[in-house]
């Protein structure tokens, strides 16, 4: 039996993609390894003598970790990447490295996130909420559009980290974007952190309208696309060139080209929950088919070895 060691993010949303991949692993018949990135202990790596390892990277500060791990290791290596920067340049050129990500530019070498759905069934027990975000807010695009939400909304749902709430909070003050009336709203809207992955799923099932906004990568999608389409939330989405590739806009989620057209379509949305509704059943349904973390583990193998491994 082959062995993947499968290393775990330090964050969140990289310790999701990680055991999505780790159980990947197990369905295609791999003795699996997962150990935390600060748990590595090399000369017992050593000894396991893994086959293959995985690593999403998302901290450049895994490097000065992984760098003496990684200096005379032979076995093939996956790393995967949001950006091609994210990687060290050390490990970029490494020969037994093969890297996917998602500004690769080539196919064979192209990211394109899935997740495990299994993590994110849930059942849908009525609405909790009307308009929910869950994510870092401290990005000056993310503090517009929400000023915004909360000028034309009043409370919205935001689920964050209390430091990048308040760091955010901080900014819309010093900005000027919120005044003091809309600024107390603002305040109302943080719910908390959430890191459970079943917890998450029920609050992006039961909120009648989930927002995804632009992060530094504008051509991709982002995970929290597929978290809440697997929960089977509605979703508005910033608008690019991979999600209508791999999303039909108006029937399995809904996008948006600016500020105004997200608030009207917010305000539509609202007016017709029940047309929201379908569109996220069949998102739902086009995120189990088509970015499932097994069917993307195969492809991400047959690029690495040159042949289909579906049969092992």
């Amino acid at each position: 039996m082959d062995k993947a060691l499968i290393i775990i993010s330090d964050n969140n949303k990289g310790k999701y993609i990680s055991k999505g991949f780790a159980n990947s692993f197990r369905e295609l018949s791999y003795f699996v390894i997962e150990k935390k990135i600060y748990d590595l202990n090399i000369e017992e790596i050593k000894k396991i003598k893994p086959d293959i390892v995985m690593i999403f990277w998302t901290d450049m500060n895994q490097k000065d970790i992984l760098i003496d791990f990684f200096k005379d290791y032979q076995s093939k290596i996956i790393s995967l990447a949001e950006l091609k920067n994210d990687i060290p340049k050390e490990f970029q050129r490494k020969e037994n490295n093969y890297i996917f990500t998602s500004d690769a530019k080539t196919k064979k070498h192209l990211l394109i996130p899935s997740i495990d759905v299994k993590m994110y069934k849930t059942k849908f027990n009525g609405f909790n909420y009307n308009i929910t975000f869950s994510g870092n807010p401290a990005y000056k695009n993310r503090e517009i559009i929400l000023s915004r939400l909360i000028q034309n909304f009043g409370v919205i749902n935001l689920f964050c980290r209390s430091f990048d709430f308040y760091k955010s909070l901080d900014d819309i003050y010093k900005n000027k974007y919120l005044d003091e009336y809309f600024l107390e709203l603002y305040k109302s809207s943080y719910k908390g952190y959430v890191e459970n992955q079943k917890e998450l799923s029920q609050i992006y099932c039961s909120s009648k309208i989930n927002i995804d906004m632009e992060n530094e990568n504008k051509k991709n999608i982002n995970y929290r696309v597929l978290e809440i389409t697997a929960s089977g939330g509605f979703l508005i989405a910033p608008e690019n060139s991979v999600i209508k590739e791999n999303f039909e806009s108006g029937y399995e989620l809904e996008t948006y080209k600016s500020t105004d057209d997200l608030t009207d379509k917010i305000n539509f949305y609202l007016k017709n929950v029940n047309i929201a509704q379908m569109i996220a059943s069949k998102g739902r349904i086009a995120t189990i088919g088509n970015h499932n973390n097994y069917d993307r583990l195969k492809t991400i193998l047959k690029a690495v070895y040159g042949k289909d491994i579906s049969s092992r």
